[in-house]
C-alpha cells in the first residue's frame, strides 16, 4: 500500500504540460425545451460524431463529456488550435448544408500544468480552461496568453478581449479571441464519425456482453456444431489429416480465455468504438439470454405437447460415444490392462466406430483422428460392494423442433437486440 510520501511522488510525477480545450454549445437548455428530450439527446449525439474524429485528427484525447460540453487535452498548443478552428469550421459546415441543425459552440483553451491520469485530469489548468470557455460567446475561441506563447504558427489571427481572475488567483489572465474564419479550411477530409466514446461503467458493459456472448457459442458448440463438424470432417477429404476431439474442453477453455483477456485489454486501451459493432454485439447478448433461457426453462417444465416438441427433424448417420462419468479411462485396446492414453471429463463426446465384448464388459471402439483409435468401457460390472456404473452412453446427433423454436426466439431476439440498441447518454 503506497504511503503518504510516495503517493505524493506518483502525484508529482504524473503532472505534464498540457493544453486542455473545453467546448459548450451555446444556450443548450433551450434547445432541450424546444426540441424535447429525445430529439435534443440525438442532436448531442450528432454534435458528438462531428467533433470527437476533429479531436483524434490533431493527436487529441477526450477525457470526458459533461452533458453538452466536451473536455479534451492535448500535448501540442498547436494541435489543440488547429483543433479548435477545425471544431468551428464543421459545425459551420453543418449549418450551411442542414437547416435543422443549429448548434453554436464556444471553445475555451489554456495550457499549463495537471496532473494526467488514465481517465481524467486534474488541477489549475481545467479550472481556468473551463473559466476561459465560459467567457466565450457561440462561435467564439477564446484562449489564454499562456497558450498563445506556445504556439508555433504565426499566421494566426488574435486579440486580446478581456482579463479574468478566476478564484485562488492572484494575478488576472489575458484572454485572447481567435479570429478563426480567417482560417484556412482543416476539415476537408473529415467525415461524420460512426465512433461513439465509451466510458469506464460502459467498457465493463462492454464486457459483459462479450462474455454471455462467448458463453454463448460455447453452449451452441457443445450442443450442435461439435457433432455436426465431427460427421462432416469424416467426408471432407483435405480435411482428413487434422486431429481432432470433438469437444476439446481445456483448448476451448484457454482459448475463451484468451480471447476475453486480449478484448478486456483492447477495451480498456480504447476511447471509442464502432456503433454497428456494438449493435451486433447486443443482438448476440439477447440472443445468447434469449436461448439460454429457453433451454433451461425447456429442462426444467415438461411440455403438455410432448409428442411434437420432442419429435426430431434431423438425426445423423454418424454415432458419437459420449462420457457420462469424470475420469473415465481411455485406453488403448480393450483390455483393463491396457495401456491408458487419458482420464476423460464428462460431456466428451467421439465419434463411434465399433464394439467388442471383453472381460464381462462392451468396449466401444472410438475415432482420435484419422489413423488411431481407442476404446472406452461402456460400463463397470458390479462387484462385492460396489454397485455397477455406466460410464458412456451411444446415441446419434438428433435436432428436435424444440431446438428449432429456440433457435428462432434466439433469432427474434438478436434482431430486436440489433435494432433496439441505445448507448447510454454520457
Amino acid at each position: 500500500m503506497l504511503t503518504d510520501q510516495s503517493t505524493i511522488d506518483v502525484i508529482k510525477k504524473s503532472r505534464k504540460q498540457i493544453t486542455i480545450l473545453f467546448s459548450d454549445i451555446e444556450s443548450s437548455t433551450r434547445h432541450w425545451e424546444r426540441r424535447g428530450d429525445v430529439d435534443a439527446r440525438i442532436l448531442i449525439d450528432r454534435h458528438n460524431r462531428l467533433l470527437f474524429p476533429v479531436i483524434r485528427k490533431f493527436k487529441g484525447r477526450v477525457i470526458k463529456t459533461l452533458g453538452d460540453s466536451i473536455m479534451a487535452s492535448f500535448k501540442d498548443a498547436d494541435n489543440a488550435v488547429k483543433a479548435a478552428i477545425a471544431m468551428q469550421q464543421v459545425l459551420k459546415r453543418e449549418r450551411q448544408k442542414d437547416k435543422y441543425f443549429s448548434l453554436h459552440c464556444r471553445i475555451g483553451l489554456h495550457t499549463g500544468k495537471g496532473i494526467v491520469e488514465y481517465d481524467d485530469i486534474y488541477g489549475d489548468v481545467v479550472n481556468v480552461a473551463a473559466k476561459v470557455q465560459a467567457e466565450a460567446q457561440g462561435d467564439q475561441i477564446y484562449l489564454t496568453q499562456s497558450t498563445l506563447a506556445r504556439l508555433k504558427e504565426s499566421q494566426l489571427h488574435v486579440q486580446k478581449v478581456d482579463s479574468i481572475r478566476p478564484k485562488g488567483k492572484r494575478k488576472p489572465i489575458e484572454i485572447m479571441e481567435l479570429d478563426w474564419p480567417a482560417q484556412p479550411s482543416l476539415i476537408h477530409d473529415l467525415r461524420e464519425d460512426a465512433l461513439l466514446p465509451l466510458l469506464k461503467r460502459q467498457k465493463f458493459e462492454i464486457l459483459s456482453y462479450f462474455l454471455v456472448t462467448i458463453g454463448t457459442l460455447f453452449f451452441l458448440y457443445q450442443h450442435y456444431l461439435r457433432y455436426i463438424l465431427s460427421e462432416k470432417m469424416q467426408n471432407i477429404s483435405r480435411l482428413e489429416l487434422i486431429s481432432y476431439l470433438p469437444s476439446d474442453y481445456l483448448p476451448l477453455l484457454f482459448f475463451s480465455t484468451l480471447l476475453l483477456g486480449s478484448f478486456s485489454i483492447y477495451m480498456f486501451r480504447i476511447d471509442f468504438i464502432s456503433r454497428s459493432f456494438l449493435r451486433i454485439l447486443s443482438g448476440l447478448f439477447t440472443f445468447g439470454l434469449v436461448l439460454m433461457l429457453f433451454h433451461f426453462i425447456n429442462s426444467s417444465v415438461q411440455p403438455p405437447f410432448n409428442k411434437r416438441w420432442y419429435e426430431p427433424i434431423y438425426q445423423s448417420k454418424t454415432r458419437f460415444v459420449e462420457v457420462l462419468v469424470k475420469n473415465t479411462l481411455l485406453r488403448e485396446r480393450p483390455n483393463t490392462r491396457a495401456k491408458i492414453i487419458s482420464l476423460l471429463p464428462a460431456g466428451e463426446i467421439f465419434i463411434y466406430k465399433k464394439s467388442v465384448n471383453k472381460q464381462k464388459r462392451r468396449w466401444d471402439q472410438v475415432q482420435l483422428d484419422k489413423d488411431h483409435y481407442a476404446w472406452i468401457a461402456h460400463r463397470i460390472p458390479p462387484a462385492f460392494g460396489v454397485a455397477e456404473q455406466q460410464l458412456t452412453q451411444r446415441h446419434a446427433f438428433t435436432f428436435h423442433y424444440y431446438d428449432l423454436y429456440g433457435l428462432i426466439l434466439g433469432f427474434i431476439a438478436f434482431l430486436w437486440g440489433f435494432m433496439s440498441f441505445r448507448i447510454h447518454p454520457n
